[in-house]
C-alpha cells in the first residue's frame, strides 16, 4: 500500500514539474495541434515521452518565412542535429526528413508557405503526401520561377478534403486544375490564378456540390479568350468574396462572373471594374460589404470612364439585392457614389430596400 502511494506521488510530482506528463496520448495530441510544426518539434526536449511525439500530430504547418535551420531541429537516430545555413534548400530537406520521420496517420491540416523558388517538384511532392494522408485542410503558398507545379490526381479528386487554399504567388507557382472533383469541399480560396478555355472546365460549378465558402483573390479571365463568363452555380454556397479582380481595359464589357447561389447570405467585393450578375435574386441575403473605387494608375480620361461604369455597376447590384438586411459601404464606394448621384437620387434606389436595418461605414 505504501509502495503504491508513494508512486502515485511521484506521478503527481513529475505532472506538475512539467505541467504535461500526466496528460494522455489524445489530450497531448490536441495540443500539438495548436503548434506549428518547428514548436512541435521542439517539445521532443522536454522528456522520454514527447521525443517522438511530433510525429503523431495531425497537423504539419511549415512556412519559410523568417525560416532560420537552428529552428528546425533535424532529429537523427538519438542525435538532436542543428543545420547551419538558412536557405531555400535546407528548408526543404528539412520538411523532407520530417514527412519521412512522420507516424503515417491520417492529417487533419497541412499548411505550406513558401514565397521563393522551390521548384515545382517540391510543391508537387507535399501536395502528393497530404493527399495519400486523407488531408482535411490544406493550404499552399507556393512560387516556382520555371514550370508551375502540377496537383495531383489523388488530391483533385479527395473525398476527404474540406478545406483548400490556394495562393499562387506572384502568379507563377501552382498550375490552376483544369478539372476538380471535390464531393466535400466546403471552403475554397483561390488567390492569383488565371482562368481561360484551355485550363479550366468550369469545376467550380460541377466539380464541388458542397461548397458553401468561396474566396476568389486577385484573379482574372484571360483576355482575348473564348472563354468570357465565369459561372458560379452553387446551390450550398453562403459566402462569396471577390477581391481585386485584375481585368483589362478592353475586356471589361466581355467578361463577366455569373453567380447562381440561392442560399448566399454573405458577399462581399473590393476592387473595381467587374461585373457580377445575381442570375437568381439573393432571397437569403444578409449581409453586403461593397469596397469599390478607380484604380489610380489608368489615363484621366479613362479614370473618368472608369467611374461611371463603377456607377452603373453599383446600380446594377443595388436592383439584385433589395432583400439585404446589413449593407456596408467603404468610404471609396461613397466617394463612387457621390460622383455618381443617380445612383440614390434618379433612381431611388435606397427606398427598394425592404429588409434594410443599417447602411453606410
Amino acid at each position: 500500500m505504501e509502495h503504491h502511494v508513494k508512486g502515485i506521488t511521484k506521478k503527481q510530482e513529475k505532472f506538475h514539474l512539467d505541467g504535461f506528463s500526466g496528460f494522455p496520448d489524445c489530450i497531448l495530441s490536441h495540443i500539438l495541434c495548436f503548434l506549428d510544426t518547428k514548436s512541435a518539434i521542439r517539445t521532443s526536449i522536454l522528456s522520454k515521452r514527447f521525443k517522438h511525439f511530433w510525429t503523431l500530430s495531425p497537423c504539419l504547418i511549415f512556412e519559410f518565412s523568417g525560416f532560420s535551420p537552428k529552428k528546425y531541429v533535424k532529429y537523427t537516430s538519438h542525435v538532436m542535429a542543428e543545420e547551419d545555413q538558412a536557405s531555400v534548400e535546407s528548408f526543404k530537406s528539412c520538411v523532407y526528413n520530417m514527412l519521412k520521420q512522420r507516424e503515417h496517420t491520417a492529417l487533419t491540416k497541412f499548411h505550406l508557405s513558401l514565397h521563393e523558388d522551390g521548384g515545382s517538384t517540391f510543391i508537387e511532392d507535399c501536395a502528393f503526401y497530404a493527399a495519400q494522408h486523407d488531408v482535411q485542410d490544406l493550404e499552399i503558398h507556393g512560387f516556382t520561377r520555371l514550370k508551375p507545379a502540377t496537383l495531383p490526381r489523388s488530391l483533385l479528386t479527395s473525398s476527404s478534403l474540406i478545406n483548400l487554399h490556394l495562393h499562387n504567388a506572384y502568379g507563377r507557382g501552382i498550375e490552376l486544375p483544369k478539372s476538380v472533383i471535390l464531393p466535400n469541399l466546403k471552403v475554397l480560396r483561390l488567390n492569383k490564378f488565371e482562368f481561360s478555355d484551355k485550363k479550366y472546365d468550369g469545376w467550380l460549378s460541377t466539380g464541388c456540390p458542397s461548397l458553401e465558402c468561396l474566396v476568389l483573390s486577385n484573379c482574372w479571365i484571360h483576355p482575348g479568350d473564348k472563354f468570357t463568363d465565369l459561372d458560379l452555380n452553387s446551390p450550398n454556397l453562403k459566402n462569396l468574396e471577390i477581391g481585386y479582380w485584375s481585368c483589362v481595359w478592353d475586356c471589361m464589357d466581355t467578361c463577366m462572373i455569373n453567380v447562381m447561389a440561392p442560399r448566399l447570405s454573405f458577399f462581399k467585393f473590393v476592387g473595381h471594374l467587374v461585373r457580377v450578375n445575381f442570375k437568381e435574386g439573393l432571397p437569403c441575403l444578409d449581409e453586403l460589404f461593397i469596397d469599390l473605387y478607380c484604380p489610380s494608375l489608368y489615363l484621366c480620361t479613362v479614370v473618368h470612364e472608369c467611374r461611371e461604369l463603377n456607377g452603373e455597376f453599383l446600380i446594377h447590384l443595388f436592383h439584385q439585392i433589395s432583400f439585404v438586411k446589413c449593407l456596408s459601404l467603404s468610404p471609396n464606394t461613397i466617394e463612387v457614389r457621390r460622383l455618381t448621384d443617380s445612383v440614390f437620387n434618379a433612381e431611388g434606389l435606397i427606398s427598394s430596400f425592404f429588409n434594410l436595418c443599417c447602411s453606410f461605414d
